[in-house]
């Protein structure tokens, strides 16, 4: 939940509320309150293109260390993150015992199974796999 989101900026013109709490979609208390006593990332460097971001993300590598990038992956692209390369999802369920799942646009790997989310650590996914 970033805690921008109710302010103007260039997602938000007008600066309506858009959080649950300030918008009263529903009740969301345990996100409330990770957003309100969690760390507030204010600093923070990503790529140009979707696939290197999402690969730094689920490595917390730069992603020239991840084979993907500088461009965006295709689903027609013979290759992804390279399997030796831990996933944070992996890692919740290897050191935390986490269920996982993900829902949304993968971009990291396509042409084979090995390369998608449920072989990455997520539990179960719903999306697509190119954008």
């Amino acid at each position: 939940v970033g805690y921008h989101q109710n302010r103007k900026s260039s997602a938000n013109p007008q600066g309506l509320p858009t959080t649950n709490a300030a918008a009263g979609i529903m009740k969301t208390p345990t996100i409330d309150k990770l957003a309100a006593e969690g760390v507030k990332l204010e600093n923070y460097y990503v790529q140009q293109l979707c696939s290197p971001t999402r690969a730094s993300i689920m490595t917390g590598r730069y992603s020239s260390h991840t084979g993907i990038g500088p461009n965006v992956d295709r689903i027609d692209y013979p290759y992804g993150v390279p399997a030796e390369e831990v996933f944070f999802p992996e890692l919740l369920k290897r050191v935390a015992n986490y269920s996982t799942h993900m829902v949304g646009k993968w971009h990291l790997g396509a042409c084979h199974e090995g390369y998608h989310p449920t072989f990455r650590g997520f539990d179960s996914y719903v999306g697509y796999l190119a954008g």
